[in-house]
């Protein structure tokens, strides 16, 4: 611990003092005979001043100053600088650095405790400060679009939707939502309040990887922000499907033409009389079915049969039907009547009466016909819902699944021109429980905002021995799991923005595509994205105190510059004086 003043040259003190003295008496002696006049006494002090000012030139003063050891900040985006200076008002001369991805953080070689501002770091490098002490003060939220939530791949003939949140709205702000060539296709007004939720859908008419937009509009119809919705549209897999109904049904009729028109392979078995029945096949080949065997059922992968027809199976065709759902996966679709919900036979779901023959469907859809039924939510039934409605339950049948409504002549929507309505209850009910097709690989990503040269994770679910991944331009390396061996992680560094692919072996088998987002795209859900996982990384130790830093004492040298300055004034009064006074 030094206290007061000291000089970095002190070896030789003793001699420029020494010096000093000389040249000080030297002075005084050749202005000796002027000792008498009031200006020898001034010309003697300025004189001494001038000295002592090269004497701390030569000597190098310097006083001792308190160093903090051992703590740091990082600063990330969205950092408070009212925070930044209280900090470095607290702690003198603490070292500071800016984290840029891609740039190591040097800082965390000498100091053992961090202060994190801002938004906080990206997982991917929680490495780096992994092993350090670290309180992170955090950010304020940034007005923008907080959180987009929207389906990434839908079937054509399905509806898209678009949920946000927007924090912070303008006054009559819209959100739109754009297709790929900027054409509106739904808006809707932000809400007053710190926060506005909108909700927007539309229909796509075609198959393909396509790039929506969710702009903000604002009363004069400028653009103010635009943000980018891509979105995998799939053609729907045509299916085989089998209806059986003990008569002729309207909804049957419905429903068999609506399947037909999708490109479904269709054929019903209608009973007319004992033993009679009648055929229809529809994009397929005829093959009439008399009874059921587990290998007809194997080229199905949905059986629809109403009620009466699945009661009165016989015991061959019953126990062929529940050999399929079970090993097989076939899809099983049971279409109810009055009598259904209150049979003993009826034993794979339970129901309750709510005495209620409405269904409201939610939103502008309007209602439809029930029956006075719910489902209980009973482990393991489950239920099928649409815009949050219960339309339908199933339950699990080893690979397949049983599924029934507690809807009542559907086909009425259709009579009222509710023509999208029924289409997506028909289509939300059988993509639940069809059989699901064998996959050569099922993707994961991992990855929620892909972005250029940052890391992109995905697992790879495969019966592949060997897969070998591909993207755009090399071969991707795959971590496979201990324990599971179809089970495989991979990372890649997309350099291209917009839709990027992977793919097995670099053919077509299962390619998957995936979007990366451009630097200023998706910043405020971003940064709310973030500021969560930082928080939910160090919020145990956001109030702990930063470890007792270690204080030294450090000379730091006075500014020489003013001794120049002074020598040089003192030394010039001294030329000057004597000009001055006429001598």
């Amino acid at each position: 611990m030094i206290d007061g003043l000291s000089f970095l040259n002190s070896k030789i003190l003793w001699l420029v003092v020494l010096g000093l003295v000389i040249l000080w008496t030297i002075f005084i002696w050749k202005e000796w005979s002027q000792r008498k006049e009031k200006r020898f006494w001034i010309k003697g002090v300025v004189s001494l001043v001038g000295l002592i000012c090269l004497g701390m030139i030569i000597l190098k003063p310097a006083l001792p100053k308190a160093l903090e050891e051992g703590i740091g900040i990082v600063l990330t985006d969205g950092y408070r600088q009212t925070q930044l200076d209280s900090l470095k008002s607290k702690y003198k001369r603490i070292p500071v650095q800016q984290y840029v991805p891609g740039q190591a953080l040097n800082i965390t070689a000498k100091a053992d405790s961090l202060f994190l501002l801002g938004h906080g770091l990206p997982d991917f490098d929680f490495w780096q400060i992994q092993d350090k002490s670290v309180t992170f003060l955090g950010a304020d939220d940034e007005p923008g679009w907080s959180d987009i939530q929207h389906d990434k791949h839908i079937f054509l003939g399905e509806t898209l939707k678009v949920k946000a949140n927007y924090y912070r709205p303008e006054k009559d702000h819209w959100a739109v939502l754009l297709d790929h060539t900027g054409n509106p296709l739904d808006s809707v007004l932000f809400d007053e309040g710190p926060n506005s939720i909108v909700s927007i859908t539309t229909n796509p008419k075609a198959s393909g990887r396509f790039e929506y937009s969710l702009a903000e509009k604002d009363e004069n119809g400028e653009t103010v922000s635009e943000e980018p919705i891509p979105v995998l549209i799939e053609e729907t897999l045509p299916l085989k499907i089998l209806i059986v109904n003990d008569f002729p049904t309207f909804e049957t009729k419905y429903l068999k033409n609506y399947l037909a028109e999708k490109g479904h392979e269709v054929s019903v078995r209608s009973q007319l009389t004992r033993n009679k029945y009648k055929f229809e096949y529809f994009n397929g080949a005829s093959n009439p079915i008399y009874q059921f065997s587990q290998q007809i059922l194997a080229d199905y992968d949905l059986l629809i049969i109403d009620a009466d027809s699945y009661f009165n199976l016989n015991n061959t065709s019953k126990s062929a039907l529940d050999k399929n759902l079970v090993e097989d996966g076939l899809g099983l679709f049971v279409q109810p009547n009055a009598s259904f919900f209150k049979s003993s036979k009826q034993t794979f779901l339970s129901f309750e009466a709510d005495y209620s023959e409405k269904l409201a469907l939610g939103g502008s859809l309007g209602s439809m016909e029930k029956y006075p039924y719910a489902f209980t939510k009973v482990f393991p039934s489950q239920t099928i819902l649409m815009d949050s409605v219960p339309v339908a339950a199933y339950v699990v049948k080893g690979k397949g699944k049983m599924a029934t409504t507690h809807l009542k002549n559907s086909y009425q929507l259709l009579l009222d021109g509710k023509v999208e309505v029924y289409t997506r209850i028909w289509t939300t009910i059988l993509a639940e429980i069809v059989r699901e097709r064998e996959k050569v690989a099922e993707w994961e990503s991992l990855t929620e905002i892909p972005r250029i040269d940052e890391p992109f994770q995905f697992n790879l679910r495969t019966r592949l021995e060997t897969p070998q991944v591909h993207n755009e331009e090399a071969l991707v390396p795959l971590r496979q799991d201990l324990q599971v061996s179809y089970y495989w992680q991979g990372t890649t560094y997309p350099r291209n923005p917009g839709w990027n692919q992977l793919e097995i072996q670099k053919d077509s088998i299962a390619p998957f595509s995936y979007y990366v987002f451009k630097a200023d795209e998706r910043n405020t859900v971003s940064q709310k994205n973030t500021l969560r996982v930082n928080n939910r990384e160090f919020g145990e130790r956001r109030h702990v105190s930063v470890q007792k830093a270690k204080q030294t004492k450090i000379l730091q040298v006075l500014p020489p510059i003013w001794f120049y300055v002074l020598f040089v004034l003192c030394m010039g009064w001294l030329w000057l004086e004597p000009k001055l006074s006429g001598q």
